[in-house]
């Protein structure tokens, strides 16, 4: 693990990442050295730089220490923590504002092949996400929305959860944006008032426009849908064969971006 460029596994404890959640991460799939998505996850950690005050690290300098961390795995995931840094109590931040760089690698998930091929089951979470157009599709350290689902879920047999917002429409599930097949339409939720804009989510509607509709998309929508799979920049893309007691096939088009995601994420 490196902070602030140096080795160490040791974080100020008044850092505002820990105090208030104020700060945003990236996770990024590193195959023989080279981060997948790079510029992708940078644009959208610029953007929460920017709605969030912080200053965004140089490229160059975030690039090296994710090489850093990764060296001698041929494959891994690593994780970038960008806090305000450290601060005295209270909500007002500091000035001038000394942000700070956490970089750590972990192992790459061992259940990524299974995932693919065989889906994820789910189930409606009751906790809802709260509407903050503010913070609406940015990777925010405050999580606790996501942990409380997550506990929620843990009591059942699938191993996932789709996540609602107050006005009950979906949003995602617990960490991967949702897809919708109707036909060869491709419907997933808006991000413009909670939830985060996922990288591969971004690439999938830039790739396939003539295809994809942002939709406001109510529970009942889920049984009107041919297909529906789930994506992250980690994981790739996944059919999700049962949400509650709905239960769903994987299909001819979750296939197919499956095998246009191995070409173009350079797995084929």
């Amino acid at each position: 693990m490196l902070v602030d460029g140096v080795i160490s596994d040791h974080i100020r404890a008044d850092d505002r990442g820990l105090a208030y959640g104020d700060g945003l991460f990236e996770t990024l799939a590193v195959v023989a050295g080279r981060p997948r998505f790079w510029q992708r996850h940078m644009d959208r950690l610029a953007a929460g730089c920017q709605k969030l005050g912080l200053s965004v690290p140089p490229q160059a300098e975030l690039l090296r220490e994710v090489q850093t961390v990764a060296a001698g795995q041929s494959k891994c995931v690593v994780k970038i923590i960008l806090t305000r840094g450290s601060g005295g109590r209270g909500y007002t931040p500091p000035e001038p504002i000394t942000a700070r760089r956490v970089v750590s690698a972990h192992d790459w998930p061992a259940n990524i092949t299974d995932l693919r091929s065989k889906g994820v089951t789910a189930r409606i979470c009751h906790l809802k996400l709260a509407t903050q157009p503010s913070l609406g599709g940015i990777k925010h350290l405050n999580r606790l929305e996501q942990v409380l689902a997550s506990r929620e879920i843990s009591a059942f047999p699938e191993p996932d959860g789709v996540l609602l917002d107050q006005e009950n429409y979906v949003i995602s599930l617990l960490s991967a944006n949702i897809f919708l097949v109707n036909g060869r339409r491709l419907l997933t939720p808006r991000m413009d008032r909670c939830g985060v804009r996922g990288v591969l989510r971004g690439v999938i509607l830039e790739q396939f426009q003539d295809r994809c509709e942002l939709r406001r998309i109510v529970v009942e929508m889920l049984a009107e849908a041919d297909e529906i799979f789930a994506c992250s920049a980690l994981r790739g893309i996944f059919p999700v064969t049962r949400i509650d007691k709905l239960e769903l096939t994987p299909g001819p088009v979750t296939r197919e971006l499956q095998d246009w995601f191995a070409g173009y994420a350079g797995e084929s």
